[in-house]
């Protein structure tokens, strides 16, 4: 068998709700509630070390972060990081939170990660006090902590299907998320080259925007078969865009001040109101497609 393939990071989503209401979240998390537990139901310790036991020998991450939604809203979260020591499937393991709930959180869950990283909303700042209660638990338990500053988000996910299928093509060439960072999502027995795309899909469907959930034909499913590990290389050097492409901005949208969003907006399903007209920076676009194009610079 090849060696593991490396990437920079892996993700996995211990919940996909969220205490927060930050617009522009392009895991679409304020819009999740109790309405979608079927979609929740793949997420359980067990099934994800099924997971990760299957894709361990093709695939070796120099992080693996366990975020949301928010994280900490996972009553089983410290199984969850346990699964993930014994598979040694990354290097470090980080937990990606927004970090209102982590003071209370017990010291097992400090000794089980290697770095903890708060991002910091100007919209709903975690108070001063708060981090350095935080930073000095961390100290004690020799774990890395990031406060990782969002003043402002980009604009990524959209309602309306973008029919310009050059345009497409050339948001997928050039999003960071796929390339640059090199960001795979492990989602419901499936993985995926895109962290947005396990649940864009759903979201849609789900809004009665699109005639069915797409989510699954936009990842690699995990399976015990002969041929998985060409599936794998094939999926990991695919060159064209995924279904979800088509509703996501890739790393060209406007960039937008941070927000909570109203009740309001989020009972009205706000993002799926957006299209890629008006929210895509057409300057940063024509930037990158060019350079993209010319120079097949990503």
């Amino acid at each position: 068998m090849p060696q593991p393939r490396r990437v920079q990071k892996l993700e996995y989503n211990v919940s996909h709700q969220c205490n927060l209401r930050c617009d522009h979240c392009d895991h679409l998390s304020p819009f999740f509630s109790a309405q979608d537990a079927e979609f929740d139901q793949s997420i359980s310790p067990e099934e994800f070390a099924r997971q990760l036991a299957m894709l361990a020998p093709y695939i070796h991450a120099d992080s693996f972060l366990i975020l949301g939604g928010e994280p900490l809203l996972q009553k089983r979260i410290l199984e969850f990081l346990a699964c993930l020591r014994e598979s040694r499937i990354a290097d470090q393991i980080v937990l990606v939170t927004n970090g209102f709930l982590l003071q209370n959180q017990p010291d097992e869950l400090f000794q089980a990660v290697q770095k903890i990283t708060i991002s910091h909303y100007p919209s709903r700042p975690l108070p001063e006090a708060a981090i350095a209660k935080i930073r000095a638990r961390c100290e004690a338990a020799g774990v890395e902590l990031e406060i990782f500053r969002q003043p402002r988000f980009s604009m990524s996910v959209v309602g309306t299907r973008n029919t310009d299928s050059r345009q497409v093509d050339a948001i997928f060439q050039t999003c960071v998320v796929a390339w640059s960072q090199r960001c795979y999502a492990i989602q419901g027995g499936y993985l995926y080259c895109c962290s947005r795309s396990p649940f864009l899909g759903y979201r849609l469907y789900r809004q009665g925007l699109v005639e069915r959930d797409f989510h699954q034909e936009d990842g690699l499913k995990l399976e015990e078969r002969a041929d998985f590990a060409e599936l794998a290389h094939a999926y990991f050097e695919r060159s064209t865009p995924l279904k979800s492409c088509s509703y996501c901005l890739g790393s060209v949208g406007k960039r937008m001040d941070h927000r909570q969003m109203s009740k309001e907006e989020i009972d009205g399903q706000v993002w799926s109101k957006r299209t890629i007209a008006n929210s895509i920076d057409h300057w940063k676009a024509f930037r990158k497609f060019t350079l993209w194009r010319l120079f097949r610079i990503r």
